[in-house]
């Protein structure tokens, strides 16, 4: 590996890490030369802006996952012979790469937590940027297919229950204090890390929740943002 290529793979580490700890916005390009053990010319040679930086990080963690939930899609749209797939199939798709990786009891698991948590929470022009290319080619392909399967339920509504969707496995994944008084609750060692039980737990509820009537049978109009729709 040349000293270019070890420089910036010196830079991505200190810079993912960070970003896992602290978050996007908080996390200064003064802290993540000062781990990497390199220059600010450094950063702006291989990045030219924090952006461009997050982006990469998050290309690195996250493209490999969408590029199996993606192959799973295809996979799956090919068995089907031109069918339109079932629900449960586009949710396993979806869900069952990351969940994988999340609920596994290691150092790639939990940096994909605190990243994905940090990306669910933190908002901003500039981290939207950076994470929109990456997941944008994930949503626009599910969304399709999750019209195709629900042809009575309106493009923006299935968006959000896609959103729900994805904070159900996220919270899933991260368990939590919530889980085990439910576990102690139902006297029941409910296993947060059992990966194959959760995932069909997930599968079905969020299916469910999928493929339920919209409340308002003339669209659920309502902008993902809250507002309401323009006349």
């Amino acid at each position: 590996m040349s000293i270019h290529l070890r420089t910036k793979q010196k830079i991505l580490d200190a810079a993912e890490r960070l970003f896992a700890k602290h978050g996007f916005e908080a996390t200064s390009l003064r802290a993540i030369i000062s781990i990497a053990g390199v220059n600010l010319a450094a950063i702006h040679y291989h990045f030219r802006t924090k952006e461009n930086l997050v982006r990469a990080v998050i290309e690195r963690r996250f493209a490999p996952l969408n590029d199996e939930r993606l192959a799973l899609l295809n996979r799956f749209e090919q068995e089907a012979a031109g069918q339109s797939l079932p629900v449960e199939r586009i949710v396993e798709a979806f869900l069952s790469p990351t969940l994988r990786v999340g609920l596994a009891d290691s150092k790639q698991g939990q940096l994909l937590m605190q990243l994905g948590g940090h990306i669910l929470l933190q908002t901003g022009e500039m981290l939207e940027r950076a994470i929109g290319q990456e997941f944008q080619r994930v949503a626009v392909r599910f969304l399709g297919a999750f019209q195709r399967a629900l042809p009575g339920v309106g493009k923006q509504e299935l968006a959000w229950r896609m959103n729900l969707t994805i904070g159900a496995a996220a919270k899933a994944m991260f368990g939590g204090v919530p889980l085990r008084v439910l576990s102690n609750a139902a006297k029941e060692n409910l296993q947060p890390r059992d990966v194959k039980r959760v995932t069909e737990r997930l599968i079905v509820y969020t299916s469910a929740g999928m493929r339920t009537p919209p409340a308002d049978p003339k669209g659920c109009g309502e902008r993902m943002d809250g507002g309401n729709r323009e006349s």
